[in-house]
């Protein structure tokens, strides 16, 4: 996300020259489904196979903590189709594996005067495709039962740069924050805590991660990030949970063949509505994003809304093989 200088006499050739220098994110949501990564370990002897879908609005822009009009009236949608599978591997430990795909599509409007007279030009660039693939294993150090009502469980991973980050628009390679994956691996630290109360139907809850990233190919570096997610669940009747939490961001700036780039980093908080419907295995979830507060480096064009659905179902092996 940076500041780009657009000559205002020839519009086309820059639009050209914007494509091709702009190699660092400038819209990049960041991932916000509530999933596996904000659950507790799985089941022993259960596999949980989840597919959610989601579409993110990227239209509000942001100079520090004051929202503007953005310079190139950017404007972009963004959406992740997200396959995971958590399986228990022994009573406290399990094993997560996240596939996403992504379709990524931004346009900018610049605006000239030539002559007197007022044109405008805009330019659409679009990418899509598998992105990177995350593993990542849990366990629980403190298991709630009826006497004690917290567990803690903490955990590590990482993201394996199996994405495409060289895709191109008409002869020319996407910026990284439209390339489906980054090319570069990431280590990944976890940590979830959660208070239960049966008697209310009420789990508070908190998750950690932490996600550090070295540089690909390009030469490219995206900052290292923390996310905290805390907030609670309240379960009505049979079948049907509210859940609402607070999600903090706080990304630290990109780099470029050593270079940190101005406009990128930030914190960014967001309230995070779900209401979810549960029978027996399977589990329907409706989810949102909106966002609290932004004060990022630069001006840069940030989430103003995200719609997400969510169905999982969990497989019951624990009986299979018991003599």
């Amino acid at each position: 996300m940076r500041t780009f200088w657009i000559g205002s006499l020839v519009v086309t050739s820059t639009l050209v020259n914007f494509q091709r220098a702009n190699t660092q994110g400038c819209c990049t949501v960041g991932a916000s489904s509530l999933g596996g990564l904000e659950t507790s370990v799985q089941t022993f002897k259960s596999l949980a196979v989840s597919l959610n879908y989601q579409v993110n609005s990227i239209t509000t822009a942001y100079q520090q903590t004051v929202r503007i009009d953005d310079p190139l009236a950017r404007t972009a949608t963004v959406g992740y189709f997200n396959l995971l599978a958590e399986y228990g591997l022994q009573p406290d430990l399990s094993l997560l594996c996240l596939l996403t795909y992504s379709d990524k599509e931004r346009e900018i409007t610049v605006v000239s005067n030539i002559g007197g007279t007022i044109q405008k030009e805009t330019a659409a660039f679009r990418g899509s495709g598998v992105g990177d693939v995350v593993a990542l294993a849990k366990y629980r150090v403190v298991a709630a039962s009826f006497s004690n009502p917290y567990e803690i469980a903490v955990g590590g991973g990482a993201s394996l740069p199996t994405g495409s980050y060289t895709e191109e628009h008409q002869g020319s390679q996407l910026s990284i924050d439209l390339q489906p994956g980054t090319g570069a691996p990431a280590l990944i630290a976890w940590g979830f805590g959660m208070y239960n109360d049966p008697a209310l139907g009420l789990n508070i809850l908190m998750s950690v991660q932490f996600r550090y990233s070295a540089s690909n190919f390009n030469a490219y570096r995206i900052g290292n990030e923390l996310s905290v997610h805390t907030g609670g669940e309240y379960r009505f009747g049979q079948n049907f949970s509210g859940s609402l939490f607070l999600r903090g961001r706080f990304s630290s700036v990109d780099y470029s063949n050593g270079r940190f780039l101005n406009a990128t980093g930030g914190t960014y908080y967001d309230l995070m509505p779900g209401i979810g419907y549960a029978d027996g295995p399977s589990l329907f979830r409706i989810f949102g994003q909106l966002p609290l507060y932004r004060n990022v480096r630069g001006i840069q064009l940030t989430l103003s809304s995200m719609l997400g659905a969510e169905y999982r179902y969990t497989f019951d092996f624990s009986s299979s093989g018991s003599s």
